[in-house]
């Protein structure tokens, strides 16, 4: 059994809650695992303003973990940055075991000092993905941090993956494609994409709730939450999610 542990939007340096001692509760339950999981995927939005500091307690708290960490980052890091924080490219290829995980970058650059919230990969970045998955029938996991489809969210539907479908075309060429995993939607929930599983990771920082919830949209009283995807040998996906309480 491989074991993915899947956490997103960590926003080291968020404003309204400091997510240091949730991260810290995160990385305490994964650490505990006898065994541990094999690979730690961390689907965007690392820091909340894309400052230097942020990347340095990101860049900390990674290193505590052992093992294999694929990365990406999401619309509120700054590319140059997170780069130079992480010393990881934007998008990348992490083989752990005998998977594979493409770490895509679905960033758009802030205009006019203004962040961009939806996503986009771009043709020259869905080649490029096409030819990582060509690489090899090993099973192999897309990851990026903006869902590329609707999931029933009024708040986050809207600042979606702007070329989901053009990812999907990418995806329908590749069998071995187990899953894609994304964060971005502060909420732990499952769909399909592709035909495929679509595993949203849930916030450590916040929550955001469903739409007839009588809760605040952004909810930070919630708990910092991952989850472990296992594979089974047949490459059947089962998702355990954790909500824990902050250290």
């Amino acid at each position: 059994m491989f074991v993915v542990a899947h956490v997103s939007d960590t926003h080291f340096g968020n404003d309204v809650q400091d997510p240091a001692d949730r991260a810290a509760a995160v990385m305490k339950h994964l650490l505990a695992m006898s065994p541990r999981p094999d690979v730690l995927v961390l689907s965007g939005d690392v820091a909340d303003h894309g400052l230097t500091h942020e990347y340095d307690a990101a860049r900390a708290w990674l290193d505590r973990w052992p093992g294999p960490v694929a990365v990406c980052p999401g619309n509120h890091d700054v590319r140059s940055a997170f780069v130079e924080g992480l010393g990881v490219p934007a998008r990348s290829v992490v083989d752990a075991g005998d998977h594979r995980f493409v770490m895509l970058d679905s960033l758009i650059d802030a205009v006019a000092g203004e962040r961009v919230d939806e996503g986009r990969l771009g043709e020259d970045q869905l080649a490029w993905l096409d030819a990582r998955l060509g690489e090899s029938d090993a099973p192999a996991f897309v990851c990026l941090h903006h869902p590329p489809t609707t999931i029933g969210l009024e708040l986050m539907d809207p600042i979606r993956l702007m070329d989901g479908d053009a990812l999907a075309a990418v995806i329908d060429h590749h069998p071995h494609v187990v899953a894609t995993l994304v964060g971005h939607a502060h909420t732990m929930s499952a769909t399909t994409f592709a035909e495929r599983p679509l595993l949203i990771g849930g916030g450590v920082v916040s929550t955001v709730t469903a739409d007839a919830e009588d809760l605040a949209t952004v909810w930070y009283d919630a708990p910092p939450s991952l989850a472990l995807h296992l594979v089974d040998p047949d490459r059947r996906v089962t998702t355990h999610w954790r909500a824990l309480p902050a250290q």
